[in-house]
């Protein structure tokens, strides 16, 4: 149908309206896949500067931490308010403080910055929640505060994805609570990362 004069339009006409009409579908085709295109790198370069470079810079920066590879993104890639910390592997004589000195390293990298919560993963697998205060917390006193401290209270900060916490805060004598802490450090480490890298590298 000729939309001008409304009489139907002859089959030569259709045929010369076909490819003008493909042709348009494929410039509109090619201009949605150029802009999806460009969103994508956007948020991979976003992502890049602002969570990875820092991460890998302090990597290189302490010889130390060449025992542990590591991966750090917003969470989905897009929520500026999620910050994911990914342990992807480590080397057989990397210890549970070199991995830990490497994530207080992070936060003091990232101390400028506010996020709502911190998510900790090991290969890919999302394992806890650290909320977002404290780990600015931790970053702005990496330098003041007593590391065997901070060890001794972090499994208490941490909750499971469902907002379990499954490290409460224990009570008694100086010397039982210490020993506990401790111990739920330890266990923190083997639900976060080390269970995961034994079942990989068995």
């Amino acid at each position: 149908m000729n939309e001008a004069t409304g009489t139907a339009l002859s089959p030569a006409a259709m045929r010369d309206q076909t490819p003008k009409t493909s042709r348009r579908l494929l410039v509109t085709l090619v201009g949605v896949v150029f802009l999806a295109g460009c969103a994508i790198g956007g948020v991979w370069i976003y992502n890049q500067v602002t969570c990875q470079k820092p991460l890998q810079r302090l990597l290189v920066a302490d010889p130390r931490n060449g025992v542990l590879q590591a991966k750090a993104h917003l969470d989905g890639w897009i929520d500026p308010d999620s910050l994911v910390f990914d342990v992807t592997d480590i080397s057989g004589n990397a210890s549970q403080m070199d991995v830990f000195r490497v994530f207080l390293q992070y936060a003091n990298a990232q101390k400028d910055r506010q996020y709502r919560k911190v998510v900790l993963a090991s290969y890919g697998d999302k394992k806890f929640v650290l909320p977002g205060d404290y780990f600015h917390q931790l970053g702005q006193e990496y330098d003041a505060q007593n590391p065997v401290y901070t060890v001794r209270t972090f499994p208490h900060h941490v909750s499971t994805l469902d907002g379990a916490k499954p490290f409460p805060e224990p009570e008694g004598g100086i010397l039982w609570v210490i020993g506990k802490e401790m111990e739920e450090f330890n266990q923190f480490n083997r639900r976060w990362y080390l269970d995961d890298y034994i079942a990989r590298h068995k």
